[in-house]
C-alpha cells in the first residue's frame, strides 16, 4: 500500500515538474502567440550587471557557480525573447557591467561573455546573423557618473558598443519617427567638461532638428530616469556631489529633465537604472508666476521652450533659479494617473532589470499603425505595460516576465531529483 501511494506522489511530482519545464522553456513564445505583428519592434533589456573577478573575491566557495548560473539566465532571457518576438532592434538599456573600475583583462572577459549573453555569438565564439540590430546605452557602471566618468571608461564603451550618442530615422508606415539614444551620465555637472559638452551639443543639434520638422514623433532612449517627485515610482529623488560633480543619482535633475521634456517633446521616453521599472506621466505647462529674468543678460524666461535657447553656460551660470522655474513648467504623475490625464504630453517607461532578482524582465516595445485614431492621445496603463494611440499610431509597451532566480534554481534542482525519482520507478530491482 506504501509502494502505491509513493507511485502516485512521484507520478503527480513529474506531471507538476512536467508542467513547469513546458512553461519555462516557452514562456517567451506562449507570450508573443498572443501579440499581433507591429509595423517595428524593440526588445529591450535593463541592467544585465555581469559580474566576474571581484565576485569571485567576496564569494570565492559559491561565486563561480552563481557567475555560470547567471550568464546561463540571461543567456536564456536574451535568446528565447530575440527568438519568439523577432524584434527589429535589441536595445540593452544601460550598466552592462557590475563595475566600470575594472581592469582591461577582466573587461574584456566580460565582452566575450556578454557577446553569447546577448546572442552575438554562439557557444564557439562564431558570431551569430540576425534580422536585428544590436544598440546599447552606457550607465553608471559602464562609464561612471560625472565626478567618475574616465577617458579610458569612454573609450572602451565606444569601442566595444558604439557611440554614446545617437540618432536615426525610421519609416512606420509612411511617416517618419526620429530615434535617439542619449548619454545621461553626463548631462549634469561633470569632471571632465568635455564630456558634458559632447552631449548637450549633441542635445542642442536635437532641438535645431526638431526646429526643422517638428511634426516627426521623437522616442528618446536614456539611462537615467527624469525627475520626478517621491511616489512616482519605487525610488526616491537622491543626488550626491563631490567636489561639485554628480557622485550619485537615482534621477536627472530637475532643470535637465525640464529642459528635455520641453524642447524635445518625445512621444515616449525609455530607460533603465531604476531596477524595480515604472511608468509614468509628464505634462508641460506655462509657469506659475512672473517671467523669470536672468541676470544682466538679457533674457528671460515666459515660458519652458524659452530654455532651448539657452546654452550650457547660462544654464550653469542661472542654476538656481532656473531649477525652480524648470519645476514649475511641468507635473509628473503615477503611469495609472496618466492614464487619466488629459494634459499629458510625454509617457516615461523605466524598464525593470532582466536579472534574476528581477523576474528577467524583458521590455517588448511594438509600434504599429493606426487608421481608426488619427488625433487623439489615448493611454492605459496596468502595472508596467502601457498602451498608446497618439496622432494615428498606436505604441505598445509590455513586460515579459520569465521567473525570479531562485525559482528557476528549485527548478534545475527538481529537474536533477527527476531524474533520481525515474530510476527508482523504472529500473529493475
Amino acid at each position: 500500500m506504501a509502494s502505491f501511494w509513493l507511485f502516485r506522489a512521484a507520478v503527480a511530482f513529474l506531471t507538476v515538474l512536467g508542467v513547469a519545464d513546458l512553461y519555462f522553456y516557452n514562456y517567451a513564445r506562449i507570450h508573443a502567440l498572443f501579440q499581433q505583428t507591429p509595423s517595428i519592434r524593440f526588445n529591450l533589456y535593463g541592467d544585465p550587471q555581469i559580474e566576474g573577478d571581484a565576485k569571485l573575491q567576496r564569494e570565492p566557495r559559491t561565486g563561480k557557480f552563481d557567475i555560470i548560473i547567471n550568464d546561463y539566465y540571461l543567456h536564456y532571457v536574451y535568446g528565447s525573447t530575440i527568438a519568439a518576438f523577432k524584434p527589429n532592434y535589441v536595445i540593452t538599456m544601460g550598466d552592462i557591467f557590475s563595475s566600470q573600475w575594472v581592469k582591461q583583462g577582466e573587461y574584456d572577459k566580460r565582452i566575450e561573455r556578454f557577446k553569447w549573453i546577448s546572442q552575438r555569438v554562439d557557444g564557439r565564439n562564431n558570431t551569430i546573423r540576425s534580422n536585428h540590430t544590436n544598440m546599447y546605452m552606457a550607465g553608471n557602471h559602464d562609464v561612471g557618473y560625472g565626478y567618475e566618468t574616465r577617458a579610458y571608461h569612454i573609450r572602451r564603451f565606444e569601442d566595444n558598443f558604439g557611440p554614446l550618442n545617437r540618432k536615426w530615422t525610421v519609416d512606420i508606415d509612411g511617416r517618419t519617427h526620429r530615434m535617439v539614444i542619449l548619454n545621461a551620465m553626463n548631462l549634469d555637472k561633470t569632471r571632465m567638461r568635455q564630456y558634458r559638452v559632447d552631449a548637450w551639443d549633441f542635445v542642442h543639434q536635437l532641438v535645431a532638428d526638431i526646429a526643422d520638422q517638428p511634426d516627426m514623433p521623437l522616442i528618446l532612449f536614456l539611462h537615467i530616469p527624469f525627475h520626478k517627485p517621491d511616489g512616482v515610482c519605487v525610488t526616491s529623488a537622491k543626488t550626491e556631489y563631490r567636489d561639485g560633480f554628480v557622485r550619485y543619482q537615482d534621477y536627472l535633475s530637475p532643470t535637465t529633465s525640464a529642459y528635455l521634456l520641453h524642447c524635445l517633446s518625445p512621444v515616449l521616453v525609455f530607460n533603465g537604472h531604476d531596477h524595480n521599472g515604472c511608468v509614468a506621466g509628464h505634462s508641460v505647462h506655462a509657469p506659475v508666476g512672473n517671467p523669470l529674468k536672468l541676470g544682466d543678460s538679457g533674457k528671460a524666461l515666459q515660458s519652458g521652450s524659452d530654455m532651448c535657447n539657452l546654452t550650457l553656460e547660462e544654464l550653469d551660470l542661472y542654476q538656481p533659479e532656473i531649477q525652480e522655474f524648470a519645476l514649475s513648467t511641468m507635473s509628473s504623475m503615477t503611469g495609472h494617473a496618466a492614464g487619466a490625464s488629459t494634459s499629458l504630453s510625454t509617457i516615461e517607461v523605466t524598464v525593470r532589470s532582466c536579472m534574476g532578482a528581477y523576474h528577467g524582465a524583458t521590455g517588448i516595445f511594438d509600434i504599429s499603425r493606426n487608421h481608426q485614431q488619427q488625433t487623439t492621445f489615448d493611454v492605459r496603463v496596468l502595472g508596467h505595460s502601457v498602451q498608446a494611440s497618439i496622432g494615428g499610431y498606436t505604441y505598445k509597451y509590455q513586460e515579459i516576465l520569465l521567473g525570479h532566480h531562485l525559482v528557476v534554481r528549485v527548478l534545475l534542482v527538481a529537474n536533477l531529483v527527476s531524474c533520481f525519482v525515474v530510476s527508482v520507478m523504472f529500473l529493475p530491482r
